[in-house]
């Protein structure tokens, strides 16, 4: 779950979502709740007599240590082959899995394919995955994601979160769907909330509205033994929309995006995740309830890498390099494996954080690349440990730098 909807694969394409359905299964429409139906030949439920469940807190100790998010490479479909062929190969190694299969079209409705496309996401119930999950028998949980990012998504978000009704449907429907399709429970990833925030409105009465909404959802998917995990942005305080304390009280599991402090469409680039400020949400997680709500948060890793102008107001776009291996093959041999730049690009308290390991590249075309290497991403996983983390994840699943050896370096530090 990520915030640039385009990306460099090399030479400059476009990035975000997931698979193939029939017509028949394009949308969910939730507007009458329990009137939607999928496919009984497609829907997972249906490849299984039963689905074993469990109660919230019974996981055992690392049971969700390890996940990650598989997505549609909108233009490169080669990527998204990729995702989900890497996704089968380790597909024991993962506690759970978040496909971008859903995302939400109006406060009561889901569909299953991106706006203004009739074809579902790329990798939409894709056999790889429902093979290699609880669908098909095996230990890894399937639990996909929702995803209302795009402005009129948000939009239909917000409607929703302040209107008791709307909330009330959709919190049905969302059960509904992951009861129907037998899933074992849903990522919620419902972004950039302040951004549509009307005359009068506050980010703090956001910020109820949400953690109310995510606390009506959990206990409705609870009681029918399913999981609820959502996405949050990296944060070190309680002043924005998304209130860690109040969503780790209510979800399974919080997923937090340890990336985009610089990002796709931004006026420079930078590190996409400099230490310093991994290491300030890790502090501030660590302090919520004492420390007792540490193994809750589960740290979002960036597979990803940016390129652009490096100074602000000197031209050209930031766009996205993604996955982490595209961006290898661009930097070449002997790139760069620190920098200055964060010493000019003070935090919002007008702080300077450390950059930690940087990997970055001066292009021939006079922009810089920023990206993680192996080395970049242990460096992260370790805060993560060190921090009483529940485990990791990361957008998204295919090309990790080091290939094998990256799934390799995540057991030494979250072994089963």
């Amino acid at each position: 779950m990520k915030l640039f909807h385009q990306t460099l694969m090399l030479a400059f394409s476009a990035a975000f979502s997931i698979s193939c359905g029939g017509a028949a299964e394009r949308a969910l429409l939730l507007d009458e709740v329990g009137s939607a139906e999928l496919s009984a030949s497609t829907a997972p439920g249906a490849r299984r007599a039963s689905q074993a469940t469990r109660a919230p807190g019974e996981e055992a100790p690392g049971d969700h240590r390890f996940c990650g998010w598989l997505h549609e490479f909108l233009g490169d479909p080669e990527s998204t082959e990729l995702g989900y062929d890497t996704f089968a190969a380790h597909a024991g190694a993962f506690d759970a899995v978040h496909p971008k299969w859903w995302r939400v079209a109006s406060p009561t409705r889901f569909e299953n394919h991106p706006r203004g496309r009739e074809a579902p996401f790329a990798g939409f119930h894709d056999p790889r995955v429902l093979d290699r999950t609880t669908a098909g028998g095996a230990r890894t949980r399937l639990i996909p994601l929702i995803a209302a990012i795009d402005r009129p998504d948000v939009v239909a978000v917000h409607a929703m979160l302040h209107d008791p009704a709307l909330r009330a449907r959709h919190v049905e429907g969302v059960v509904a769907l992951v009861v129907e399709n037998g899933y074992d429970g849903i990522d919620i990833d419902y972004e950039h909330l302040s951004s549509v925030l009307g005359p009068g409105e506050t980010v703090r009465a956001e910020r109820a509205a949400f953690s109310a909404f995510i606390d009506e959802l959990a206990r409705a998917l609870h009681a029918r033994g399913k999981e609820l995990s959502l996405a949050v942005p990296a944060v070190a305080s309680a002043n924005g929309v998304f209130d860690y304390e109040a969503l780790s009280a209510s979800a399974d599991h919080v997923h937090v995006m340890g990336y985009d402090y610089h990002w796709h469409g931004g006026a420079h680039v930078g590190p996409v995740a400099p230490l310093g400020w991994l290491q300030e949400t890790v502090s501030y997680i660590g302090s919520l309830d004492g420390g007792a709500r540490r193994e809750k948060f589960i740290f979002g890793l960036p597979n990803y890498g940016l390129v652009g102008p490096e100074a602000p107001g000197s031209g050209g776009a930031v766009v996205g390099c993604e996955p982490l291996s595209k961006c290898l093959e661009l930097a070449g041999d002997g790139y760069e494996t620190s920098s200055e730049h964060m010493s000019r690009c003070p935090d919002d308290e007008g702080g300077r954080l450390a950059a930690g390991r940087s990997p970055n590249r001066l292009l021939a075309s006079g922009e810089r690349l920023f990206f993680e290497d192996l080395a970049s991403l242990e460096e992260k996983v370790a805060v993560a440990e060190q921090g009483g983390l529940g485990g990791v994840t990361y957008w998204s699943i295919g090309g990790e730098p080091g290939g094998a050896a990256f799934f390799s370096m995540i057991e030494r530090h979250f072994p089963r």
